[in-house]
């Protein structure tokens, strides 16, 4: 039941997504930066683990962020191993299209102060609705950092059911500014 429901919610997530056109996702993603820029766990962070947008997706590396230890997944077989990224040069085009470290990058440890996580969409307690490889919710199961989830205003929908291996988030930020999820990583040691 679970999983008809979260394909259903996939299918109409994916419709919003291809109907946003170029422009206006490059606003929202300007206006996202904005607030992530302004918020005090992000100007406190020295270390964040980010992800190269899909087309779909805000991007959040351009400008490349000033000041921080940039974290970036590169996908290996049915898991996400982590690499240290100085600028976006030296990303290659790797699994499912997306822009990834190349294998010789430094590979990081699964702990940042941040981390930002897409999704096709989020509910408010922090219930994520992947792709469903279920990548994130593997990273995230030992991923020792604040969770913050990153998706437009519409994809932020009234409960989202979740599975036992679905892992939460702490916040989303959205092009309307930086909402609390109530939820709380056990990793985190970041005061907030």
């Amino acid at each position: 039941m679970i999983l008809e429901q979260k394909q259903s919610l996939r299918a109409e997530a994916r419709r919003f997504l291809a109907g946003l056109d170029s422009e206006r996702r490059r606003a929202e993603g300007q206006k996202i930066l904005s607030h992530l820029r302004s918020w005090d766990p992000w100007v406190a962070a020295q270390t964040v683990c980010a992800f190269t947008a899909l087309p779909s997706e805000p991007d959040l590396l351009t400008p490349w962020p000033d000041g921080k230890k940039i974290i970036l997944p590169r996908v290996v077989g049915s898991k996400m191993r982590l690499h240290l990224v100085n600028n976006s040069e030296v990303l290659v085009a790797g699994s499912f299209g997306i822009l990834e470290p190349a294998p010789s990058a430094p590979f990081a440890s699964a702990k940042a102060d941040v981390i930002l996580v897409p999704g096709l969409a989020f509910d408010r307690s922090g219930v994520r609705l992947g792709r469903g490889g279920g990548y994130y919710d593997r990273l995230l199961t030992d991923f020792e950092g604040l969770r913050v989830g990153v998706c437009f205003e519409e994809s932020v929908l009234e409960g989202i059911p979740a599975e036992p291996h679905d892992a939460l988030v702490e916040f989303l930020i959205t092009p309307g500014g930086i909402i609390s999820c109530g939820t709380q990583n056990t990793h985190r040691d970041l005061g907030v």
